[in-house]
């Protein structure tokens, strides 16, 4: 009985302990959560049939006709001799045929068709990767938002316990007669500030954590434990594979546009059962068939597909400039990123610095305080200071953190180039 209780307890602290949780998890859960990461299948199925209908160049076409007509007149001409008839065809006609067409050779249409359609879903993919990691910054803006409550929630708790330590050692010079119970109701009132400030943090820790679970569809807890992130791994931005994809779209437009100008090749052929027939002067129902070959040539379309091609070129060109406007204004977010973790850095020497002297002070004014030589309002305004300083520099690590997390969210592709080499 006493080993089963003994389980149950290790059993128990192992669900009790915090499960830790990585910004690098978030993004994971962040994209699988999304629901435009559907349109991916989506945009396959539709590849897939787009493929398949453009197969079907290669295959026989058939159309059947059924056809009835009267006219007023027919061709004819006068009997040359007397008692003679020339026959003339029914002013009443009727058929049914089925004409039959196969290409035999398009100028490699269909090829380039089918070019066409996989560049436009590599595209269109694209497109959905770029909304896909637009994401990331919303994940990253309220994980790390998290972070800066957490850490503000956690300095709070801190200052709570040394003033009630400060209140109960109060309490006592109170009763002793040391000390007047005013001195000791300036700690209660800081010890209730304390209290409206953390309810405040945790309701913000409630809805950067809502924020989390909308993007990631996860159930993560306070109770769990948000590690901060050292850094992520530098990554090309996907809208510069997205405008490459554009320009091999449009790449494979021109490509389409020249193969309409090249001869095609068809094989033909009609079989039916009518009245007439093939021979118009017979007034009688008969099978007519024939078999052929056609060859059809665009020789002049007036410089339209030339002007298209024109058009295709300064399309190619606007992506270009398009993607050159991005990497500038990516350049200008870097080099203001770069600016800020120089100044962190130059704020982050000075901090340890700021925080030896304050406990200084601090410890300076509790001792005074204790003597009474001071009051206890002197002490508290110290206290604050050095509590103040002590989470300025865990903000402007986390704030250092997050910058250079962003720095490596830019993916300017002219580093990574550079890098590269």
């Amino acid at each position: 009985m006493r080993l089963l209780f003994v389980i149950v307890l290790i059993l128990s602290g192992l669900t009790m302990k915090a499960q830790t949780i990585t910004l690098e998890e978030c993004l994971r859960l962040s994209r699988e959560n999304y629901p435009l990461i559907s349109d991916f299948e989506n945009l396959d199925k539709q590849l897939e049939f787009r493929l398949k209908a453009l197969n079907t160049n290669y295959y026989p076409k058939l159309d059947a006709t059924l056809q009835y007509t009267w006219q007023n007149d027919v061709p004819g001409f006068d009997s040359p001799a007397p008692g003679f008839e020339v026959p003339k065809a029914p002013k009443e006609q009727y058929k049914a045929y089925v004409d039959v067409r196969q290409t035999i050779y398009d100028g490699g249409m269909t090829k380039a068709a089918k070019l066409l359609e996989e560049s436009q879903k590599l595209t269109e993919r694209q497109s959905v990767e770029v909304q896909l990691y637009a994401i990331r910054t919303k994940v990253i803006e309220s994980y790390f938002l998290l972070l800066t409550l957490n850490q503000q929630l956690a300095q709070l708790e801190y200052n709570q316990e040394i003033l009630q330590q400060r209140l109960d050692e109060m309490t006592v010079a109170v009763k002793n007669g040391m000390l007047l119970q005013s001195e000791a109701d300036l700690f209660e009132v800081e010890l209730l500030n304390v209290e409206q400030n953390k309810y405040a943090i945790q309701e913000g820790q409630k809805a950067a954590l809502e924020i989390l679970h909308e993007l990631t569809g996860s159930d993560f807890s306070l109770n769990e434990e948000f590690l901060v992130p050292v850094t992520l791994a530098n990554k090309e931005r996907p809208e510069y594979t997205l405008f490459e994809a554009q320009q091999n779209q449009l790449g494979d437009y021109q490509h389409l546009k020249g193969r309409q100008r090249i001869p095609v090749v068809a094989g033909f052929g009609q079989l039916g059962y009518g009245n007439p027939g093939y021979n118009m002067l017979k007034d009688e129902l008969a099978t007519f068939y024939m078999v052929g070959v056609s060859l059809k040539w665009n020789i002049w379309d007036w410089k339209a597909t030339s002007n298209e091609k024109q058009i295709i070129q300064l399309q190619t060109e606007s992506v270009k400039i398009q993607e050159a406007t991005f990497t500038k204004n990516l350049s200008l977010a870097e080099k203001e990123i770069k600016s800020s973790i120089r100044k962190l850095d130059k704020v982050l020497e000075k901090d340890d610095d700021i925080i030896l002297l304050r406990e200084k002070i601090t410890k300076a004014r509790q001792s005074q305080m204790n003597n009474g030589t001071v009051t206890a309002a002197d002490y508290i305004k110290e206290f604050n200071a050095e509590s103040m300083a002590r989470l300025a520099k865990e903000i402007h690590l986390i704030e250092k953190t997050k910058a250079q997390v962003e720095l490596s969210e830019l993916g300017i592709k002219q580093n990574l180039e550079t890098k590269a080499q």
